[in-house]
């Protein structure tokens, strides 16, 4: 259920729509130039086939392939407000916590439309996302058919795992080299293993990342690791070597351990999480 916040920041990012698409859509020979600033929002924009549209992207914004073409304006929560305007951009679109708000700040003064796109990890959000930008961009066909397609995939996802015994599942994020992080309750990574099929034994211990030692690992038992990098293409040999203690667990003796892109789950789930939650759920649950 919506607490009283969500509703308000969505009704806020309906109120910037509207006005947005009676003074800078309604003005002859103008069109978007966008800036978006979140790499969930930077995949909706490009899926619903506006990607010739985005001029620059935060440097999380690295799906697809054609945004490394793009300037980046770095982390989205850093942005220099200079950087952004030299582009001319018509609008800038990003995440709740896009910053930091002096930056905000100066691009509202200097007359840009800032549109920030409330996050949490939920379904619904994704689907919020998309026909909001959907009807900002006027692909609202598009945006029907995109969440046609995630839904569909995430039903299939939930068939799978039917009335199987959900297995145990832990997200770890290993970034810079550093110890990696286990995914606690109010983490996208543990709204995609619930649509999975599988249960986030994290989850009932700790709300976003933290490094687990050894003992907590083993208690944990999982019978799955999904992992992520920091893009630099990790193997399962170099990740176990990162926690060697994954080698005593069910997921380390039978080799269930996972890869995915680290974009997946930055800056909100996105029109790739139907696709990868079935693909996960394949894994948890093979045919006989």
């Amino acid at each position: 259920m919506k607490n009283a916040l969500s509703i308000l920041k969505e009704t806020i990012t309906i109120v910037a729509i509207s006005l947005y698409s009676m003074t800078v859509l309604a003005a002859p020979n103008n069109s978007h130039r966008i800036v978006s600033a979140g790499s969930g929002v930077t995949e909706i924009i490009y899926a619903l086939g506006a990607g010739d549209q985005v001029v620059a992207v935060d440097s999380n914004s690295a799906y697809p392939n054609a945004v490394h073409k793009l300037p980046k304006l770095g982390y989205h929560k850093n942005m220099s407000a200079e950087g952004i305007l030299a582009l001319n951009p018509s609008i800038m679109i990003g995440t709740d916590d896009m910053g930091p708000s002096a930056t905000i700040a100066q691009l509202k003064d200097a007359g840009l439309t800032v549109m920030p796109l409330f996050i949490e990890n939920s379904t619904e959000n994704i689907q919020q996302r998309i026909e909001t930008l959907a009807t900002l961009l006027k692909r609202e066909h598009q945006g029907q058919q995109l969440w046609k397609t995630i839904s569909k995939d995430l039903v299939a996802a939930k068939a799978l795992s039917g009335q199987h015994k959900k297995p145990k599942v832990l997200f770890m994020l290993a970034m810079g080299g550093r110890v990696p992080s286990v995914s606690g309750s109010d983490t996208a990574a543990n709204t995609l293993i619930e649509l999975a099929g599988g249960i986030n034994p994290a989850a009932e211990q700790y709300s976003s990342y933290k490094p687990l030692s050894n003992e907590a690992l083993l208690m944990m038992s999982p019978d799955f690791v999904i992992y992520a990098d920091d893009g630099n293409g990790m193997t399962d040999e170099q990740f176990i070597a990162m926690q060697p203690i994954l080698k005593q667990t069910p997921a380390g003796k039978k080799g269930h351990l996972i890869a995915i892109d680290p974009g997946l789950l930055l800056g909100g789930l996105g029109p790739r999480t139907g696709e990868q939650a079935l693909k996960l759920a394949k894994a948890f649950f093979p045919s006989e």
